[in-house]
């Protein structure tokens, strides 16, 4: 920059303690050097020690899986960039396909990532400070387990940690060198992952707020061209600002501004950003930009990026990017050539010769691992579009719906305590210190005052290129003679200058550079990006947690470059830290004790005593060390003793995050009992291997057994059966070819599906697949937290969580049962069969099976194919989304619950759609307004033909007219003066007489009103007695008032007639039902009516209809696997007036029709 002059940097003293040796007789080690070497080391060994040990995790399966085929391997979004692909495929080629080799691209980079900063970044942190951060990078929680996990995560954060350091590099030398490297990092970023879309937004905004705050100290031609840049400039902050707004009130996104909005808000920003540009080069001159060296990184990022904004433009215009037909692609491409065009042209007009160099890295990058290497050169398009598209059409799933504090009140506290204090620290140090700033070479100096050089102090070729948007007279600087011309000569022409140059070099040292800024920025606003961006999961703290290392590093390191460490020896430091220590430990024991669950001095029981006599040994440690403090400390002074007690916490804090690092990493590295990691494989998946590949080599001497896999177990078997030949995926499709497999491996959702077919012939172990972290954490605000923290039993179960792990206290505080390996929820289970024959020739020891008795089927009688004669999967403007309850009105026509889609539709007697209501609200949430629904599972007409609706996790019962009119609804009810509730009504019937009967489910009953919703009476209660019910869900009333439910859990229909006037309901009839089996959330069967007394069932897991006399004797059965349509989840039944049949499949999201035949 023109306006800077060199700075000699303050010199380190030559005796500084890092330059000491370790040992006389060996000169060249020195303390910095036996520390690096010490850190590094350690680095190495916590990165590759036991590397395969833990099982594949669901994430790491979408990349280690692709990257063993990578001949096949196409770019796809879902899971990020194709870099990582390439590095664990070149991994397999180097060291074998393993568990281990799948990691070690990621344990590289963890070990990268230590030694860039060790190295590199001394200049800014200072060397103790780069020495610390090095440390703190290597006992990072986050930091660690990543560099142990096959995501991009520890990529990224090495492609960042360079990315910062060359601004700064860039920012104090000038040198075009650091431009070409910051174009290759770009480039490996955005091969990487998507992220690289917001490490740049955030970069351009640190370096345009750098730029503008630079040009604002320079001289500019008149003082109105300045205050038209600043007016200009407001005016395209509000647009932002607005559109900003706008992004985070609607629920989706930029997708959710009105269109007038959108064209006014982007007309201003344009207009503001032209006005920007035209007064800025007006009042400071194109040359004079073009020294700024802000002004060249915002320029390359810009520009380089500018082309994949493509999905961008293509959103606003209202098309889909991730559209692949012909005219998508086309749309795609005319805007990419658009973009491409004009990032060129301005490219070429800020710096040929850099900018020609770096649009050959970046798209040499860019076009080889997109296009896997030439392999598929449909990667390139999709690099371009999809990154951003998906990304952007992402942002209103939410995948992982954390909250908003996820971050800044769970990851960062439970883990990446120490580098948020560390930040916190060195904000209040650079604050009070005014070392936002400093001075190149020297970290812990502050910045030398900027200074506005006089008009003849420009170097003369600072504006050699002009836009000539000022007079003419003014376009040449007034101060360079213009030598005389011989008068025998004719006037030589002006001598045109090219369109296309390069800026005169300018390697004059900078006067300020930005560190403690950036890395401050850095941390806050990714902490604020990555907490409003539509994907919250914990890897994203990696993310976080890189700027807030670097910044503690400084801040620590400043801690030890200013305090006088002779002075500390001289007074006898090392015992004041010793007692620092022990009163820290002894304080925090003695607020424990005061705050704990049993106080001091309660009483004289043992528990009491004991808490008393901690307490007092507690106060005795603090009192002791505190005095012994006071003595020590005559004649230290105080800034002295708090940088000494500052080191010394952050010394414990270190010990506490190693041990947090350690145990995340090499003890509970396996289960969920830790925050930081989300679908999460058990280590039961390894011993399920295990025994297949013994199964495998003691039949037939290697791998190639029939192994059989579902939709579910693919994770993590798609890895782990790779190189088994006759391994078969069968999704969620069970036919009786799965006999031919000795072993199939089934997850949950499958287990009653699977059922008959393997119940005979097979052996049945189950093991723990999956498993997430506990969420106790969500739906909290203030007052929940302070209760929390106000409450000495919930204060101890939180820290025993935060310090140990540990979810006893909290899960018997709660009544929690899933809080234990053994029970622990959320998990998936999977079931492991293995075929009695196959277990009869390897099973240890001579012993074998016992033989069982062959369970005969029950229903194989009249088991029947048939198929639907009608399959409808349309109702109105929206498919249907998991459809259940269906109700059939006098007139004939269809009420059905579209669950998910959170309406009633009513359909004619044929199927056609005639109208539908309802939207989404929660209770829990907020208000839920009539006409509202939270996944209504039950539907029933009444005689008068208005319809009534089981709002299932609302809580309620809503009454509307047949075109959707609301009428009325009740939640809550009296019974002998104490107030009663539903909780997860399913089904609703309707007698003749107007009464509305309602499957209470969640408690076991049934409940019966009036048709205006006054109570009258229920009946049924948890058990397996006669009368007594377990999971009661379907319910149909016959004309005499007798009601069938399908009693769940119970597996059988149990029948209730009522007295004379409808007070007491008695239990008449049941009987056994072959079905029902699995306790899965879908697994809610209903029942039917026929209008000549049969009686219909589902069996959802397993697709059937099941058809009965009304004495419950067995008729019918179609459906299974053995069909020749399958159907899916069926949950609710329907038998119209001309005896068709109909079924809702919430699984394949259809209405089914059949006409069954008559029963022989």
């Amino acid at each position: 920059m023109n306006a800077e002059i060199g700075v000699t940097p303050s010199q380190e003293s030559h005796d500084h303690w890092l330059d000491k040796t370790v040992f006389g007789w060996w000169q060249a080690l020195t303390i910095e050097k036996l520390l690096i070497v010490l850190i590094l080391a350690v680095t190495l060994l916590t990165r590759f020690y036991d590397l395969g040990a833990r099982t594949m995790s669901h994430d790491e399966v979408n990349h280690v899986v692709p990257s063993y085929t990578l001949e096949t391997y196409v770019y796809d979004p879902v899971t990020h960039g194709p870099f990582q692909f390439h590095a664990i495929a070149f991994s397999y080629f180097l060291f074998g396909d393993s568990d281990f080799s799948a990691r070690i691209p990621a344990a590289v980079f963890g070990v990268a990532v230590v030694a860039f900063t060790l190295f590199a970044w001394r200049r800014y942190l200072g060397r103790v400070g780069a020495l610390i951060a090095g440390f703190l990078f290597m006992i990072s929680p986050y930091i660690l387990f990543y560099s142990r996990y096959t995501r991009n995560e520890i990529f990224i954060v090495f492609w960042g940690l360079v990315m910062l350091w060359l601004f700064l590099r860039y920012l104090e030398s000038g040198e075009k060198q650091f431009l070409l490297w910051l174009t290759l990092i770009m480039a490996m970023h955005y091969v990487d992952k998507a992220t690289s879309y917001i490490f740049t937004a955030e970069a351009l905004i640190f370096l345009a707020v750098l730029f503008i705050l630079e040009v604002l100290h320079k001289p500019w031609e008149t003082p109105r061209t300045r205050k038209n840049f600043l007016i200009a400039m407001l005016i395209a902050l509000l647009a932002v600002f607005a559109l900003g707004a706008f992004y985070l009130l609607s629920p989706n996104g930029l997708a959710g501004i009105p269109i007038p909005a959108l064209l006014i808000l982007g007309v201003l920003l344009l207009a503001g950003l032209v006005l920007m540009i035209l007064n800025l080069v007006r009042g400071l001159g194109w040359g004079q930009i073009r020294l700024m060296r802000s002004f060249d990184l915002v320029v390359l990022q810009l520009l380089l990026v500018l082309p994949l904004l493509t999905a961008l433009p293509v959103r606003l215009l209202g098309f889909d990017p991730l559209d692949y037909s012909q005219a998508g692609i086309l749309r795609s491409v005319v805007v990419f050539v658009v973009l491409s065009v004009i990032s060129v042209v301005l490219g070429m007009l800020w710096n040929r010769k850099v900018w020609l160099k770096s649009l050959a890295i970046f798209w040499g990058i860019f076009i080889i691992f997109y296009t896997t290497f030439f392999m598929h050169g449909e990667g390139f398009f999709k690099g371009l579009v999809a990154a951003l598209g998906y990304w952007m059409s992402q942002q209103t799933v939410q995948r992982g719906t954390q909250p908003l504090y996820y971050y800044t009140l769970v990851q960062v506290p439970v883990y990446e305590y120490l580098p948020a204090l560390g930040t916190l620290l060195t904000l209040i140090l650079a604050a009070t210190r005014r070392l936002f700033t400093n001075q190149p070479g020297a970290p812990f100096e502050p910045a030398l005052p900027l200074t506005i050089p006089a008009e003849g102090e420009l170097p003369p070729d600072a504006a050699p290129v002009s836009l000539n948007l000022t007079d003419a007279e003014e376009s040449s600087p007034s101060n360079v003679p213009i030598p005389p011309l011989p008068p025998e000569e004719p006037e030589a022409a002006p001598v045109k200058q090219p369109l296309f140059t390069d800026p005169p070099e300018d390697n004059t040292p900078a006067r300020s550079i930005p560190t403690v800024a950036l890395l401050l920025y850095w941390s806050v606003m990714s902490l604020v990006t990555f907490s409003f961006a539509g994907e919250r999961m914990p890897w994203l703290t990696t993310h976080i947690t890189m700027p807030m290392i670097l910044a503690t590093g400084w801040g620590l390191g400043y801690l030890v470059e200013k305090t006088n460490w002779q002075e500390i020896r001289q007074k006898k430091g090392w015992q004041v830290v010793l007692l620092l220590i022990v009163f820290l430990f002894a304080f925090c024991s003695l607020i424990g004790s005061l705050l704990g669950v049993t106080p001091p001095f309660q009483g004289a029981e043992l528990a009491q005593l004991q808490a008393t006599s901690n307490f007092l040994l507690a106060f005795v440690g603090s009192t002791g060390s505190l005095i012994g403090l006071f003595i020590l400390l005559r004649g230290w002074r105080p800034k002295t003793f708090a940088k000494t007690l500052l080191l010394t916490f952050f010394s414990i804090l270190s010990v506490l995050t190693f041990r947090t690092a350690y145990r995340a990493a090499y003890i509970n590295y396996d289960n969920a009992k830790e925050f930081l990691v989300y679908a999460h494989s058990t280590r039961d998946m390894k011993d399920v291997l295990e025994q297949v590949e013994t199964i495998s080599k003691r039949l037939y001497g290697d791998k190639s057994i029939k192994v059989a896999y579902d939709n579910d177990s693919l994770y993590p078997f798609w890895w782990y059966l790779r190189d088994y030949p006759n391994r078969m995926w069968y999704a969620d499709n069970i036919t009786k070819d799965l006999r031919d497999s000795p072993v199939i491996l089934v997850g949950s959702a499958n287990f009653a599906k699977i059922e008959p077919l393997v119940r005979d012939d097979y052996l049945m172990y189950e093991y723990k697949r999956m498993w997430w972290p506990t969420e106790f954490y969500r739906n909290q605000t203030l007052s929940t937290i302070w209760t929390d923290l106000t409450n000495p039993a919930m204060r101890s179960a939180l820290w025993q969580i935060w310090f140990n792990r540990d979810y006893t206290e909290y899960a018997a505080l709660t009544g929690n049962t899933g809080l234990t390996l053994a029970t622990w929820s959320p998990s998936d289970l999977l079931r492991m069969y293995i075929r009695k024959d196959v277990a009869a020739q390897i099973w240890e020891y001579g012993i074998t099976p016992q033989p069982e008795e062959p369970k005969i089927d029950p229903y194989a009688s009249n088991t029947i194919s048939l198929d639907p004669v009608k399959v409808i999967s349309v109702a109105g403007q929206s498919t249907f989304s998991a459809p259940r309850g269906i109700a059939v009105a006098p007139d004939g026509s269809m009420f059905v619950a579209d669950s998910r889609n959170h309406r009633i539709v009513h359909l004619d007697s044929t199927g056609l759609y005639l109208n539908s209501w309802g939207s989404y609200a929660n209770v829990l949430e907020g208000p839920a307004p009539e006409g509202t629904f939270n996944e209504p599972w039950g539907v029933a007409v009444g005689p008068d033909g208005l319809v009534y609706v089981a709002d299932t996790w609302n809580h309620r019962i809503q009454v509307f007219t047949p075109e959707g009119n609301f009428l009325r609804m009740w939640s809550e009810w009296q019974v002998q003066g104490v107030v009663d509730n539903f909780w997860g009504p399913r089904g609703i019937a309707v007698d003749a007489q107007g009464h509305v009967l309602v499957t209470d489910t969640g408690k076991q009953r049934v409940v019966v009103f009036d048709s205006q919703g006054n109570y009258l009476t229920q009946f049924g209660e948890r058990g397996l007695a006669k009368g007594q019910l377990d999971e009661p869900v379907g319910i149909a009333v016959d004309p005499t008032g007798e009601v069938y439910i399908a009693d769940t859990w119970n597996n059988r229909v149990q029948v209730f007639a009522p007295n004379a006037d409808f007070t007491i309901y008695t239990s008449v009839l049941t009987w056994e039902v072959d079905a029902w089996t699995s306790d899965s959330l879908d697994n809610k069967p209903f029942i039917a009516l026929s209008p000549d007394g049969e009686v219909y069932i589902t069996d959802p897991d397993l697709g059937r209809v099941i058809r009965f006399d009304s004495e419950g004797n067995f008729l019918q059965l179609w459906g299974g696997y053995d069909n020749s349509y399958l159907m899916g989840i069926i949950s609710g039944i329907a038998v119209n007036q001309d005896g068709t049949v109909w079924v809702s499949d919430a699984l394949n999201n259809t209405l089914l029709v059949f006409e069954p035949p008559p029963v022989p």
